[in-house]
C-alpha cells in the first residue's frame, strides 16, 4: 500500500514522507531500496533510533531518512499537584504479559526482594493482560507472592492514576523504544529497566534510572533496590526526568520535529 501511494504522490509531483513505526524495520528495507531504484522519491522517518542506525547500515543511498524520537503527551495540571504528595514507593509494570515483555522476570525478581526484605518488600502492581496470564497468576501462587505481586488487568491511562512515586519496572526481554519509559519520565517517575532498545538513549545514567541486562533476576533486584535506596535516601530529583521529557520526547518537540522534515521534504520537491 505504502509503495503504491508513494508511486501516486510522485506522479502527481506531491512530496510523500513515510513514518516507519516500531518493529518493522527489517521487513520493509529490501522494499525500500526496490522502491528507490525503481526511481521513487520520498522521504522516511524513523521513529526508534534503533530503526534509524539499521537503516544508515544498509544500502539507502540517495534516501531522505530521519530520525524523530516518539514523543507522549505531559500529564494534566491536575495529576502534577498529585506529584507531591509522599507515600512509600510501590513498583509497576504496564505491559502485555507475554513472553516478550519480561513480566515473568519482574515476579522471580519479587521473591528475590521478599526473600531480603520480609514485611518491608514492596507491592509490585501489574497492569496488563496476555497469554502468559494465568501461568504468571500461578507462579506468583505458587512462590506465595500474593501479598506482594498484585494483577490489575488492563487500565486505561494507568499512569495518570498511580502515584509519581512509584517506581516503573520495564523487564522486557526486547523493544526498541518502550513509549512507558517516556510516558514515566513526563511525570518524573524512577524507572528501573533492562537494556533494550533506546532506553539506555532515555535515561543515560543513575540520575535517571537504572538500566540493567535483560534476563537476570537478581539484577533486577538489586536495581530495585538500589533505586529505593536513592528514593528514600532523597537522592533521586523527578524533574530531571520531566526536564529530560519536556526537551526531548514530549508531543510538541516530536510535531516540531516532524514539521522540520515535512518543511524539507516540500522544499526538496520545490528545487526538483
Amino acid at each position: 500500500m505504502a509503495q503504491a501511494v508513494v508511486a501516486a504522490a510522485n506522479a502527481i509531483k506531491v512530496p510523500c514522507v513515510a513514518t516507519l513505526h516500531e518493529g518493522g524495520v527489517g521487513r520493509v528495507i529490501p522494499d525500500i531500496v526496490a522502491a528507490r531504484r525503481a526511481g521513487l522519491s520520498f522521504t522516511l522517518i524513523a521513529v526508534a533510533k534503533k530503526e534509524f542506525e539499521v537503516m544508515q547500515e544498509s544500502d539507502m543511498a540517495g534516501i531522505d531518512f530521519h530520525y524523530v524520537p516518539n514523543g507522549t503527551r505531559a500529564p494534566s495540571g491536575a495529576y502534577q499537584q498529585e506529584r507531591g504528595v509522599p507515600g512509600r514507593p510501590n513498583l509497576m509494570t504496564v505491559a502485555n504479559l507475554g513472553f516478550i515483555k519480561g513480566i515473568d522476570l519482574a515476579i522471580l525478581a519479587m521473591a528475590e526482594l521478599r526473600r531480603r526484605h520480609a514485611s518491608d518488600c514492596p507491592v509490585l502492581n501489574i497492569y496488563g493482560a496476555g497469554d502468559l496470564g494465568e501461568y504468571m497468576t500461578e507462579m506468583v501462587k505458587v512462590l506465595g507472592l500474593r501479598d506482594v505481586v498484585k494483577f490489575h488487568g488492563i487500565q486505561m491511562d494507568i499512569l495518570d492514576r498511580c502515584p509519581s512515586s512509584d517506581v516503573l519496572i520495564v523487564p522486557s526481554r526486547f523493544e526498541t523504544g518502550p513509549l512507558t519509559v517516556p510516558e514515566a519520565m513526563s511525570r518524573g517517575m524512577p524507572i528501573v529497566a533492562c537494556d533494550v532498545g533506546q532506553v539506555a538513549e532515555m535515561l543515560p545514567d543513575r540520575r535517571y534510572g537504572r538500566i540493567v541486562p535483560t534476563n537476570s533476576i537478581t539484577a533486577l533486584a538489586d536495581a530495585i533496590d538500589s533505586m529505593l535506596t536513592d528514593i528514600a535516601a532523597g537522592q533521586f530529583d523527578p524533574d530531571l526526568l520531566v526536564s529530560r521529557h519536556r526537551s526531548l520526547y514530549s508531543t510538541e518537540t516530536m510535531a516540531d520535529r516532524v514539521d522540520t522534515v515535512y518543511q524539507s521534504a516540500i522544499a526538496g520537491l520545490e528545487r526538483a
